[in-house]
């Protein structure tokens, strides 16, 4: 999206230069991808991120501006209609919304036109600099208001319409002809605007040529709408056709800004065209009620690390505008307007505090840790394999999970095995790999000069014909790697390696019989019943064809049972308070094993024990006599003789129970 600085002027006050700009907008996530420069104005193209549709206009990101600077923003203010009476009498525009879902949300009204020329200099100006071709006075009013406000519109020719407006979804196959000339096939479910006798809109995505505004348009039905974002974007795909207001329309727009949008559009066209109101504006679903949510100052601090007080938080939320409609020294609640459909629960406003504050400010805190922590756990597991893959001295690739026919038959893959992309947009990405292998086979070949060897690996799914519960296809997680120019011992010795660093020794390799899909021999990788994966060299075939010279081996893992099968270490992270250690000295019947104290102990003294060790197991006057030294501590401060005392009575009143007598009467 490009947008000209002059333009944002107008609506906040930029003291800074353009770089110092930039710099501080991206650090608030709102990334600017270049800076452009000509004939005294500087132009931003900004890269706006799906979840902030708020941003995709002049004003969403004079908005943020003004809240990263703390400065007003001042906007063009809600249009009034005082002057712009309908004539008498009034016309009436019917329309019908056969599916609500599809359109919760619009205004739309009557505009008659003085005339129809071509716009101001200055409008044409900041159209272009933002990338759109001037058409002519209604198209470049709509075009302006849309970039402005980031709500899309249409206008239609309205002598060109017929009897009543119908908006319903569409049924398969049915055509239109767009304004770009170019007849379109309809999927089912897009949405679609018909008037009685024809379709005079492809919603979302582009109007119909039969009621396209030209310079003997008199009266326009200029509509704003908020439709289903599922609904535009799957069209879109369909079709094969994007615009700038498909853009928006895919994304969840604020639900209150068509009746805004549709004044400004009425005053611009005024000013340009001496155009006035003649209907009714009709506004449906408006006003939305804004959300409401709680927020607790203690999740901030936990999730930020931040020592914020109350009213630095609610002041950086104010700026937002965010309304604080109550608070108290732990909690407050606010209100969030309606432009932000990004936020939805106590999380984000935790995030907008921290993006505002400046996450570049935070302070430099060790983060808190349990008292054992899972290092292979589900967030750390892809990580630590990955670190044992690089110290083995392989290297990561990502590559593409869609590939062309062509590297799928290279590969010695019948594409009719393959699941293969409904609506495609690239003839090279058009079927889902069934392998990792080929995207390692194209590292290989992008280095093939390199008379070294070569050994790469990767995560990723892998895709096969077949449905799980879910109706989707299977898609399994694996990781892989390949070898060229190793020798087959040093192969099998890299996956020897990554199981044995993972705990997992119960495998079996056992050759296949025949060969493999890659042309050469193989063997299956096994733990019980399960099949862990495969292992083997490429085939000369294969080889040959992408002009391979070396030996080449392969091995492709099951990534989930790599991970059940791997044996959990656990580490305990250094003490925050010291510990104390005490031993007890028992006498203890025969039949009781050291196990049986271990559990009495670990039990009694339940979130204060640390560690313990047999120190000694011996006879003493006919008797079993154990020793056992205890290490107590506690995670929130040092430990008194008091607490020392506590812990040891609920111990030796447990080792009572199972008949364990102290030699030392306590």
């Amino acid at each position: 999206m490009k947008i000209p600085i002059s333009w944002i002027k107008e609506y906040v006050d930029i003291k800074e230069g353009l770089g110092r700009l930039a710099e501080d907008l991206q650090f608030t996530g709102t990334k600017i991808e270049a800076i452009n420069t000509s004939k005294g104005d500087s132009t931003f193209e900004f890269e706006i991120t799906p979840n902030r549709p708020d941003c995709l206009g002049v004003i969403g990101i004079s908005r943020e501006i003004a809240a990263i600077y703390n400065r007003k923003l001042s906007i063009p203010a809600s249009f009034s209609h005082t002057d712009f009476n309908p004539a008498v009498p009034n016309q009436k525009v019917r329309f019908k919304v056969l599916q609500k879902e599809l359109c919760p949300n619009y205004s739309l009204g009557l505009i008659s036109l003085g005339n129809i020329t071509s716009s101001p200099q200055w409008l044409v100006e900041r159209l272009e600099r933002s990338g759109i071709r001037s058409i002519n006075a209604v198209v470049d009013v709509t075009n302006y208001v849309m970039l402005e406000t980031g709500q899309p519109m249409h206008a239609f020719d309205w002598n060109k319409i017929k009897g009543q407006i119908t908006l319903r979804e569409s049924k398969k196959d049915e055509q239109i002809i767009t304004l770009d000339g170019v007849e379109r096939t309809l999927p089912k479910g897009a949405i679609i605007i018909e008037d009685e006798e024809k379709i005079i809109d492809l919603a979302g995505l582009m109007g119909a040529r039969v009621s396209e505004t030209d310079q003997n348009t008199t009266t326009i039905l200029l509509q704003v709408p908020i439709y289903d974002p599922l609904a535009i974007r799957k069209t879109s795909q369909a079709v094969g056709l994007r615009s700038e207001a498909s853009n928006r329309f895919e994304k969840k727009l604020d639900p209150n800004a068509h009746r805004y949008t549709f004044e400004r559009v009425l005053e611009l066209l005024h000013n340009t065209t001496s155009g006035r109101l003649v209907s009714p504006i009709t506004s449906v679903g408006f006003p939305v009620e804004n959300k409401v949510i709680n927020v607790s100052l203690a999740l901030i601090k936990d999730v930020l690390g931040l020592n914020l007080k109350m009213g630095e938080v609610t002041a950086i939320l104010e700026r937002l505008d965010f309304a604080i409609k109550s608070k108290d020294s732990r909690n407050f609640t606010l209100e969030v307007p309606s432009f932000r459909t990004d936020i939805n629960a106590p999380i984000d406003i935790v995030e907008e505090v921290g993006r505002l504050y400046g996450f570049n400010k935070f302070p430099k805190t060790i983060p808190l840790s349990s008292q054992q922590t899972d290092y292979q756990g589900e967030g750390n597991f892809e990580i630590n394999l990955k670190y044992h893959f690089a110290l083995l001295g392989l290297k990561e690739i990502y590559s593409s999970s869609l590939l062309s026919a062509r590297l799928l038959e290279n590969s010695g893959i019948k594409v009719e095995n393959c699941l293969r992309v409904a609506n495609r947009l690239v003839v090279d990405h058009e079927y889902l790999r069934p392998t990792l292998f080929i995207g390692l086979l194209q590292a290989i070949l992008d280095n093939r000069k390199s008379k070294s060897r070569i050994a790469f690996f990767e995560f990723g799914k892998v895709f096969t014909k077949g449905t799980q519960k879910d109706g989707l296809p299977l898609q399994e997680a694996k990781v892989a790697a390949i070898f060229t120019n190793y020798e087959f011992r040093d192969a099998k010795g890299v996956l020897e390696g990554v199981l044995q660093k993972l705990g997992i020794t119960n495998y079996k390799v056992q050759a296949s019989s025949g060969s493999t899909f890659l042309g050469g021999t193989s063997s299956s990788i096994t733990i019980g019943k399960d099949s862990l994966g495969i292992f083997g060299d490429i085939g000369r075939q294969i080889l040959e064809r992408s002009a391979i010279e070396g030996e080449t081996y392969f091995f492709e893992l099951d990534l989930e049972l790599l991970k059940s099968h791997t044996k959990r270490k656990t580490f305990t992270p250094n003490l925050k308070f010291p510990t104390v250690k005490e031993s007890i000295s028992m006498f203890l019947p025969d039949d009781k094993k050291f196990e049986d104290i271990a559990q009495v102990i670990k039990k009694s003294a339940a979130e204060n024990y640390h560690t313990m060790s047999l120190i000694e197991d011996t006879q003493i006057s006919g008797k079993r006599s154990v020793l056992i030294q205890i290490e107590y501590f506690h995670q929130n401060h040092t430990l008194k003789q008091t607490d020392v005392e506590k812990i040891r009575g609920k111990i030796l009143d447990g080792l009572k129970a199972i008949d364990a007598q102290p030699r030392i009467k306590q």
